[in-house]
C-alpha cells in the first residue's frame, strides 16, 4: 500500500499538503538461485528463503599517507563481502542438500579447491512494488557459501527448523526498473527544457 506523509510548504500553499508516496516494504521480495545443482533445482530451494542481509559496506580503517612532517588521511576502501541467508527447512532437507552440493563445487573430499569459476553464482534478490511489479533487483556475483548450515534441534521449542548460511561474494550490482525509467524521463525532460531555453535566447 501505498504512504501518506504530509510536509508543509509555507509562504506556498499557506497549509499542510498531503502528498502520496510509493514506498517499498520489507517483505515484497523475492531470493532467486537460478542455479541447479547436482540435480537439485535453485529456484525451488530460493523459496524456502525467509530472511536475507547483505550490503554492510564499511570503512575498515582510516588509511593516512605521510608527506615530509604532514599527515593526509582518507576513509579508506568500502567493502561488503558476505550475506547471511535464512531458510526454513522442508521435509526433504532439499535446502542443506543444495548448499552441500553448491559447497562440493568448490572444494573436493581430499581438501583440495577447484578453481573459483568452477563454484562462483550469481543469485539475484528481487524487490516488487505494491502492484506486484519488480521496481529493483541486487545482483550478488561471485557467490559461494563459506560453510554448511549450521543445524539446532532442541526439544525446548517446537519451532520449524531453520539454517543460516553465510554467504562470501564479490561484488552486489543494483538494477531499478523504475529508477532507470525515471532517469530517462529526466533526461528527456532535461534535453526539452534545454532546447526551449536555447530557442528563447537565440542560441
Amino acid at each position: 500500500m501505498s504512504q501518506l506523509l504530509k510536509f508543509d510548504i509555507p509562504g506556498v500553499l499557506g497549509s499542510v499538503t498531503t502528498r502520496t508516496w510509493m514506498l517499498q516494504r520489507s517483505y515484497n521480495w523475492q531470493l532467486m538461485m537460478t542455479s541447479s545443482i547436482n540435480g537439485i533445482i535453485g529456484p525451488l530451494v530460493s523459496q524456502y528463503c525467509q530472511d536475507v542481509q547483505f550490503g554492510d559496506y564499511s570503512m575498515v580503517e582510516m588509511s593516512k599517507v605521510r608527506y615530509g612532517a604532514f599527515q593526509r588521511f582518507y576513509a579508506g576502501l568500502q567493502d561488503v563481502t558476505s550475506a547471511n541467508l535464512t531458510f526454513i527447512v522442508p521435509i526433504d532437507n532439499s535446502v542443506y542438500d543444495y548448499f552441500k552440493e553448491w559447497r562440493r563445487l568448490a572444494i573436493d573430499d581430499l581438501g583440495y579447491y577447484y578453481p573459483k569459476n568452477n563454484y562462483a553464482k550469481r543469485i539475484f534478490v528481487c524487490l516488487y512494488d505494491r502492484t506486484g511489479i519488480q521496481s529493483s533487483q541486487f545482483s550478488i556475483i561471485g557467490a559461494f557459501p563459506k560453510a554448511l548450515p549450521k543445524i539446532s534441534a532442541s526439544y525446548a521449542v517446537e519451532n520449524v527448523l531453520r539454517y543460516d548460511v553465510e554467504i562470501s561474494f564479490d561484488s552486489v550490482v543494483n538494477e531499478s526498473l523504475i529508477g532507470s525509467i525515471r532517469d530517462g524521463i529526466t533526461r528527456v525532460a532535461g534535453d526539452i527544457l534545454g532546447k526551449t531555453v536555447s530557442s528563447k535566447i537565440g542560441l
